[in-house]
């Protein structure tokens, strides 16, 4: 979206809510790109993770910075940052050795749940899971989303609206 249109509708919502303008551009944006699945950066894809019916569930995780709009995968030429409330991920796109459609069972649980041997689960619901192997491996960071500890990641697992176009704009720039 150019700037000029983007002045344009910041001044038209500053003269219905009275926001100033930094705030009315900000949430202008954010619109823009949730309406139209785009990513903060050009040159990026946007993939929103899924939430489930469960509505206190993401009333939390709105709480905590993250939620329905807030929460995905942006995916650029050189990375995969996965991003949920205060947990951050960047995975390098040279690391991603294959994705596909997981048909792994998670039940009801939601968040980021660092498993055994190297399995990272991000997710608000059980549906649309994809699964990326990564050699080599990644790490948790030190949050708290991870309990504080600095774990290996082999096997990543996200939650996601549209899991096939998640799947063909990771294949799409070689890196599988």
């Amino acid at each position: 979206m150019s700037h000029d249109k983007i002045r344009a509708a910041t001044r038209k919502r500053m003269a219905e809510t009275g926001e100033p303008y930094i705030a009315a551009r900000r949430e202008v944006i954010k619109e823009r790109q949730r309406a139209a699945g785009e990513a903060p950066f050009p040159g990026t894809a946007w993939f929103a993770i899924s939430f489930g019916p469960d509505r206190i569930t993401a009333w939390l995780d709105t709480l905590a910075g993250g939620g329905p709009g807030r929460s995905g995968v942006e995916v650029d030429p050189d990375e995969l940052r996965v991003r949920m409330g205060d947990y951050k991920l960047n995975v390098p796109r040279s690391s991603v050795r294959s994705v596909a459609r997981s048909q792994a069972r998670v039940g009801r649980t939601t968040g980021v749940h660092v498993g055994p041997r190297g399995t990272l689960l991000v997710n608000g619901s059980a549906n649309g899971l994809v699964e990326l192997s990564l050699e080599p491996p990644c790490h948790t960071g030190r949050t708290l989303s991870t309990m504080f500890v600095n774990r290996k990641v082999t096997s990543l697992m996200v939650s996601l609206v549209d899991p096939d176009g998640f799947i063909a704009a990771v294949e799409g720039h070689g890196h599988t």
